[in-house]
């Protein structure tokens, strides 16, 4: 038989189908395929959507090269039992996708990509990167330039400054900013549904708005960048349907249907869903949204809810406990006057704590606010936007701690979305992304009682991640060490980038680490590990 069509591994091809039926809403149809490979793999019950008028779509993502053939059930007779095109999975030539992010079989603690590649998020929060898409990155105040696209550039801004992990809410209305200002994307120009946000028809889903989202999805794909998708916010004045109702349920099956076939997609049920919590009295809400993402999404990509009680540090909920990792929003930053370095220590101490009694990965969304260089009229008032210095401290407290962070900027965050001028503070989360890189994390915890002074991860005998968030010298026990081999010592300054090795053959409980960057009062990180003698 010949094949029609070719799609590399970890790729997206979509099947167009058509039916001519008279549907009283076609987008509670039900269309799913299931693709078996030659082998005898089968990725069941893929669901399809809706696409406008007479267009059905069953998106595909191979898991393995080789033949697959599909076959398509529905409802609807003219869209059931369609044996689809057989597809040739061809090897993944995009260096940057490494297939879906899972959770390591070496460490339930730590992240790793199907391909077995190392997966060290480091996030960015983007919360209205949707609306800022719409717009192709271009300011409001004119209709925008089709021949113009300032959108890409910034996802390689970011990802040239080490950020691998964008946080994104898939809609939102209104923020903090005043919506007249051109940079300030609130409301969005497209709405998901029918209708619009004050007079929303539930029973009818927007495709130029998804349609739109599904180009932001494919361009953050294909240059491998993971996508934190929370699929709802509660407190951006959204009008959403009513929980639990035909519409709801609508709402939630179309997204997952049409996002799972994308390999760099991590579920997220909802933006602060402690919200749910106060709204609804209870997690049910929440834990049937992870309930039916599971049940639908045939690809089982990680979910997880973003703060599902708040002030809930040193404790994991009810609802944190079914998902795959747990994503908070613990702020232990004091106000603007309280010392910082003992909110690095605070940080520090809340992620080893996490790593020590929880079996799946942490990450910290929204430990702080950074404020930006050239001030602008959003979210500055709440004595929680910080200095990058502060903000600094904090996250490489996080991930010496086992954790993982995603960092905050005042003027890309919230509805205020500007990227010019770069931040000076950018670049040194490539610095961080550099170091973390060297370290086989998986194998590592946290132990701050290896060091005097600073925060420690460690995999005694083998690797040490330390951390001296005041710079200087450190004593750290090295007895672990293997006999007959040197230590070798990789100093980062993480203001300036400065990198610098040295050597020790101390295997004693109190080997004194001399530090030999240019400043020796900056925040710096240490690697160590075993190499043999010659070097």
């Amino acid at each position: 038989m010949t094949v029609d069509v070719t799609v590399g591994l970890c790729h997206v091809h979509d099947f167009e189908l058509r039916s001519s039926t008279s549907h009283e809403n076609p987008f509670l149809v039900k269309l799913s395929a299931t693709f078996e490979h030659e082998s005898g793999l089968r990725i069941e019950d893929i669901p399809g959507f809706h696409d406008g008028q007479d267009r059905w779509v069953v998106r595909f993502s191979p898991l393995r090269e080789g033949i697959w053939r599909g076959k398509t059930r529905s409802q609807d007779p003219k869209l059931d039992g369609i044996d689809l095109p057989p597809v040739r999975c061809t090897p993944n030539e995009n260096a940057h996708v490494h297939g879906r992010v899972k959770v390591s079989p070496r460490s339930s603690r730590r992240f790793v990509f199907e391909d077995g590649a190392p997966c060290v998020p480091i996030g960015f929060e983007c919360d209205w990167l949707f609306a800022f898409h719409q717009r192709r990155g271009q300011p409001k105040g004119k209709p925008v330039d089709p021949a113009v696209d300032a959108f890409e550039p910034v996802l390689d801004l970011l990802i040239n400054c080490g950020f691998n992990y964008i946080v994104t809410n898939l809609y939102a209305h209104t923020g903090f900013s005043d919506p007249s200002l051109p940079w300030v994307f609130s409301p969005p120009d497209l709405f998901p549904f029918g209708g619009t946000n004050d007079a929303p028809d539930h029973t009818k889903l927007n495709v130029e708005f998804f349609r739109n989202f599904d180009t932001m999805m494919a361009t953050l794909h294909r240059k491998g960048t993971i996508v934190h998708l929370m699929i709802q916010v509660q407190n951006k004045q959204v009008k959403w349907p009513v929980r639990r109702s035909k519409e709801d349920q609508m709402f939630w099956t179309y997204v997952v249907a049409r996002y799972q076939a994308y390999c760099n997609v991590v579920w997220d049920v909802s933006k602060e869903s402690f919200n749910l919590l106060k709204q609804t009295g209870s997690h049910d809400y929440t834990l049937s949204r992870i309930e039916l993402i599971r049940k639908l999404d045939a690809y089982n990509h990680l979910v997880t809810v973003h703060d599902t009680e708040s002030s809930s540090w040193a404790r994991t909920t009810f609802a944190d406990r079914a998902c795959d990792f747990l994503c908070d929003q613990i702020h232990l930053e004091g106000d603007k006057d309280f010392p910082v370095l003992r909110s690095a220590r605070r940080y520090n101490r809340e992620t080893v704590r996490r790593f020590r009694n929880q079996s799946k990965p942490y990450m910290d969304a929204e430990y702080g606010y950074e404020l930006a260089e050239e001030v602008l009229p959003t979210y500055t008032a709440s004595g929680r936007t910080r200095s990058w210095q502060d903000m600094l401290l904090w996250v490489w407290g996080i991930y010496v701690g086992g954790g993982y962070g995603t960092y905050y900027h005042s003027n890309t965050s919230w509805d205020l979305v500007k990227f010019d001028p770069v931040p000076s503070s950018w670049h040194r989360y490539k610095y961080l992304a550099d170091f973390l890189a060297m370290m086989d994390l998986e194998a590592m915890a946290p132990d701050n009682d290896f060091v005097e002074r600073g925060m420690c991860l460690a995999e005694p005998g083998m690797q040490y991640f330390v951390y001296l968030p005041e710079g200087g010298d450190e004593v750290i026990d090295l007895t672990a060490m293997p006999r007959g081999r040197l230590a070798k010592c990789t100093w980062l300054d993480t203001h300036t980038g400065q990198r610098v090795d040295t050597f020790t053959d101390g295997r004693s409980f109190t080997v004194t680490l001399s530090n030999p960057l240019t400043e020796p009062k900056d925040p710096c990180a240490v690697y160590i590990r075993p190499v043999r003698k010659s070097v």
